[in-house]
């Protein structure tokens, strides 16, 4: 039944609409579920991380919320933790199940298979987990984009989805205190968070969208896919 609702959706040109909808349902709900645990979160992900010998690091909106607001945006709805690609191994995984961390989705890019970004589940609260990449002065990590006309499901079986690069300088990471718990951020904060959400961070923006600003989120030929666990 489900399929066949999205089904008539994509043809009647209302799926991305849909999806747009429930997505800002869902993200109110998790809005408030990350007031509630996403403090703990952030501590059981960096120990379970660390033990694997992992360094993570804040990145994207947390990254921002912790420069610009000192704590969480107010509408956060997850969190969204870089580490080196470098670094990754299986016994992340490993740690990050025993720790209530449940692996639900990784995106890996079509030509080489290598995953760059991982979703979690805790205590109903999503964690991404990005792979950074080195590419000259920059680090780099994938941003998977909607499929141009194809629902998730039917993409995934054919031709995959279009991807950005997201860029930023290449720096060290040094500790820093995020209400009360030590994690990493990168040493040049403000270059990341510039790179990333332009020159204007500073000012809060509603419905934030990169493609609006002059960031370094650059569009790519590669294609991905999503491998989803039940």
């Amino acid at each position: 039944m489900r399929d066949l609702i999205t089904k008539i959706l994509v043809s009647l040109h209302l799926y991305r609409p849909a999806v747009d909808f429930i997505n800002r349902i869902s993200a109110r709900r998790q809005a408030r579920l990350m007031k509630r645990h996403g403090l703990q979160m952030l501590s059981e992900v960096c120990i379970a991380l660390e033990k694997s010998n992992i360094h993570p690091f804040l990145t994207f909106g947390v990254l921002l919320g912790s420069f610009r607001e000192h704590g969480f945006i107010s509408h956060d709805f997850d969190i969204d933790l870089g580490i080196l690609a470098a670094e990754a191994n299986e016994l992340m995984h490993l740690n990050l199940e025993k720790s209530g961390f449940k692996l639900v989705k990784q995106n890996y890019l079509a030509a080489n298979k290598q995953v760059f970004e991982e979703t979690y589940n805790y205590n109903g609260i999503h964690l991404d987990i990005f792979y950074y990449f080195e590419e000259g002065n920059k680090f780099f990590t994938i941003i998977e984009r909607p499929h141009e006309t194809k629902e998730w499901k039917e993409a995934n079986k054919t031709d995959g989805f279009p991807c950005d690069k997201s860029l930023v300088p290449k720096c060290d990471f040094e500790k820093h205190n995020f209400l009360g718990v030590d994690v990493l951020v990168p040493t040049d904060t403000d270059g990341w968070l510039r790179a990333i959400y332009s020159d204007s961070y500073m000012t809060p923006v509603k419905n934030f969208k990169a493609s609006d600003f002059k960031t370094q989120i650059i569009h790519t030929n590669y294609r991905t896919y999503r491998k989803i666990f039940q």
